[in-house]
């Protein structure tokens, strides 16, 4: 099997991918690296800067020099990035919510996208668009922002942080059909809540399945 990178911009996220890839692809060597700095400081610019972007390509290279041949990255405020930088290493750079979209166009209709951070809603929406775009599907798609839930996060109200997200899934579930949650420190206010009367998607568990079959 492959060896993978994972690149974190929240240690929010570590735990739950450590107990994904344990699951799914147990024989996996995977090198996590967690740069906590940098969503706030994409946040602060309101995107990705050159600056940021160069920073990114230092790591994809450190994990090129570490015998990775696959950069996955776990936040998607810098996916956009991260695919920029494949012309300068021959590692295969994904994005842990790569899966997750192709299955939300699949089934097509109202889709609701949540999020907590602006700076992770718009380039998500923009990479739902493009991939709609390349399998000729037209989605209705509503926007969410959650902002405050972020705050919470970052405080360490996690208690905060899922009521707010858990109130803006319900909001969603009247309304659409599918309901794609935008980052993956969301992804655990699911196991707190009923059965979901529409299908939630996620992007940990579809991405790590994603990688577990590229890995091989």
């Amino acid at each position: 099997m492959k060896k993978v990178a994972l690149f974190h911009t929240s240690s929010a996220t570590l735990a739950m991918m450590q107990q994904l890839i344990g699951d799914i692809m147990p024989d996996a060597e995977v090198m996590h690296i967690i740069e906590e700095s940098m969503i706030k400081q994409v946040m602060k610019n309101g995107g990705v800067t050159p600056d940021i972007s160069a920073r990114i390509a230092g790591y994809i290279q450190v994990a090129e020099k570490a015998g990775c041949e696959i950069f996955m990255t776990a936040c998607s405020s810098i996916g956009g990035a991260v695919e920029q930088c494949q012309f300068m290493t021959p590692l295969q750079l994904a994005r842990i919510d790569c899966a997750m979209v192709d299955a939300a166009i699949a089934k097509g209709g109202r889709l609701a996208v949540l999020a907590t951070v602006g700076t992770t809603l718009e380039p998500t929406l923009a990479y739902v668009k493009r991939k709609a775009a390349e399998a000729g599907k037209t989605p209705e798609i509503t926007p969410l922002l959650m902002s405050e839930a972020f705050t919470a996060l970052l405080a360490g109200d996690m208690a905060k942080h899922d009521a707010i997200v858990a109130q803006g899934l319900k909001q969603a579930f009247a309304s659409s059909d599918v309901v794609m949650l935008a980052q993956a420190s969301m992804a655990r206010v699911l196991q707190q809540l009923p059965e979901p009367p529409v299908p939630v998607l996620t992007s940990p568990e579809s991405g790590i399945k994603w990688l577990s079959a590229v890995a091989k």
